[in-house]
């Protein structure tokens, strides 16, 4: 990860921008301070879902010229990383724009190469048929594929480990030669998909490694990697995985090696992009196997990430095709190399159970308190998802009409604006006239929204006094400290019956990264069913990058 990062032509590591919806009413209720803190908490969500993000800045007008692009850019959604294992999830509804929301059948391709390609045909509503009997199929073969898998563990799941293994190897030789086949019709299907104007590259009028007076940034570089895991031809599985941490590693960057760590303090292990934490004191020779794992899988990510970096300004996509290509026959064998490496170290690891079990961490709170926590936070979350679903059908009824409504989800409660979309207007007496005949539909757009408003407001205030009431029992079971320690408990409690909710998926996480037996193809299988089941709130889209954004 280090090297890596000093590899960087930029090393310091920008904040992404974010940008708020803007709000013209607002509508408040009387709250005090430690009520808006509590709904900052349950709203907000004391542990960020993800740690990366979208890499590019949001769209802006002035990033797309008219006069020098033929084609409209499209959009395009990138997975959200899966997270550390046994890591807490917020799932809280993010609001953004109708254009730039995921699909929600995307969920299921979650960790497929073919995700972010697929995305684009889904927005612009241009899959056929062929193409949907296509997906289809493969999804039968692969949820097939997994049921079995799945079934296989439950079986031996109280087995002894020499049992367990041996059943486990037994259907590996089963299932690898399908699987494998299924990998590459995954591949194939982002060959189909990933072409022409729906290329995150076709319309970006610049490269990395171009003269320009301050540099490549690291969001750059790491938006520019990741496009080529989903996009670049001729590139292995492997390698398309190992784009996506690269990508994660420049994104949390830090001023050092220290920051960078401390950044990103987990070992990125197989199936990739798994991430995980393991003992400090493992015995002297597991710990070498580990550390010469992290240099191999450094090596070959300094090797790709240098090719990709000189390539990326090939003026004719042959040679950079043809190099890339090169590369990846040159890295088949010290990747597989590198997976009987990890597999070593399951072996190693087996023999410790206690380095590989789920996080057994308590709160200090009692029981009750932290289930009625608990039920809060699901309660805030539900709130919020029902606006978002109520104001999903408003803006359904009003799609094709001249009107565009933003919306945010703030402690105080649910804030909109609802601006009219006015046609290119002679004179302000023309302006003033069209505002006009488009206020009384803009006017019921408003009343509906007031309404959706004044429900989650109601819903709100109803959840603060809970959790008011929750901190004063809190407070009293833990001898009345102070309102810091009270709320550093509660953030616990909260994190833990997070991760208690994805306690099944991340089982199989677990399984997937650290149980002997099984096949790289069966890792990478269960390690996606797993990420599906964690139900990671997907980014919005971005639109193609044109010209370099002069903020970076």
């Amino acid at each position: 990860m280090a090297a890596t990062t000093r590899d960087a032509e930029a090393s310091r590591s920008p904040a992404l921008r974010m940008h708020p919806l803007r709000a013209s009413l607002v509508l408040r209720r009387a709250l005090p301070r430690t009520a808006v803190t509590a709904a900052a908490l349950l709203l907000a969500g004391a542990v960020r879902a993800q740690d990366g993000g979208n890499l590019m800045p949001a769209p802006r007008s002035s990033d797309i010229n008219p006069f020098t692009i033929p084609v409209r850019p499209v959009v395009i959604c990138f997975p959200p990383t899966p997270p550390p294992l046994d890591r807490a999830i917020s799932h809280a509804a993010q609001p953004m724009p109708p254009r730039f929301t995921p699909p929600a059948e995307l969920a299921v391709d979650i960790n497929e190469p073919f995700y972010a390609p697929l995305s684009t045909w889904l927005l612009e509503k241009a899959l056929t048929d062929k193409r949907r009997e296509r997906l289809s199929a493969y999804h039968s073969a692969k949820t097939n594929a997994l049921t079995e898998l799945r079934a296989a563990l439950e079986q031996v799941r109280d087995a002894d480990p020499a049992t367990r293994r041996r059943t486990l190897a037994t259907l590996a030789r089963q299932q690898t030669p399908p699987l494998a086949a299924l990998e590459h019709e995954a591949e194939q299907i982002r060959t189909d998909l990933a072409i022409a104007n729906y290329d995150w590259r076709s319309l970006r009028e610049w490269t990395l490694g171009e003269k320009n007076r301050r540099g490549d940034s690291p969001m750059e570089i790491a938006a520019t990697l990741r496009a080529y895991a989903y996009y670049q031809t001729g590139l292995t599985g492997g390698q398309r995985r190992l784009l996506r941490e690269i990508s994660l590693e420049l994104a949390v960057a830090g001023e050092d090696t220290a920051a960078a760590e401390a950044a990103q303090p987990f070992l990125f292990f197989s199936p990739e992009p798994a991430r995980v934490l393991l003992p400090d004191d493992l015995p002297a020779g597991l710990a070498a196997k580990v550390a010469t794992y992290q240099t191999k899988k450094s090596a070959l990510k300094k090797e790709l990430y240098d090719a990709v970096y000189k390539q990326d300004n090939a003026s004719i996509a042959f040679f950079r095709n043809s190099a890339l290509k090169s590369l990846a026959n040159k890295q088949t064998a010290p990747l597989t190399e590198l997976e009987k490496l990890a597999d070593e170290i399951r072996d190693g690891l087996a023999e410790l159970p206690t380095a590989t079990r789920p996080i057994t961490a308590r709160s200090s709170l009692p029981p009750v308190v932290t289930a009625r926590l608990q039920a809060a936070v699901k309660t805030g979350i539900a709130l919020q998802k029902e606006a978002t679903q109520k104001i999903d059908v408003l803006r359904a009824e009003f799609a094709d009409e001249p009107f565009h409504l933003t919306y945010n989800f703030q402690s105080s409660g649910l804030t909109f604006t609802v601006n009219p979309r006015l046609t290119r207007a002679v004179s302000p007496a023309d302006a003033r006239a069209q505002l006009e005949k488009l206020r009384p539909r803009m006017q019921a757009i408003e009343a509906q929204m007031t309404v959706i408003a004044e429900r989650f407001g109601r819903g709100l205030t109803d959840l603060v006094n809970e959790t008011d009431a929750i901190r004063t029992e809190a407070a009293a079971a833990l001898g009345n400290p102070s309102a810091a320690t009270v709320e550093a408990a509660l953030v616990t409690a909260r994190s833990l019956a997070a991760i208690k909710d994805s306690a099944d998926a991340y089982r199989e996480y677990r399984l997937a990264v650290f149980e002997p037996g099984m096949s790289p193809e069966q890792r990478r299988l269960l390690f996606g069913g797993a990420v599906e089941k964690l139900d990671v709130p997907l980014l919005r889209g971005e639109f193609q990058p044109t010209r370099r954004a002069a903020g970076w």
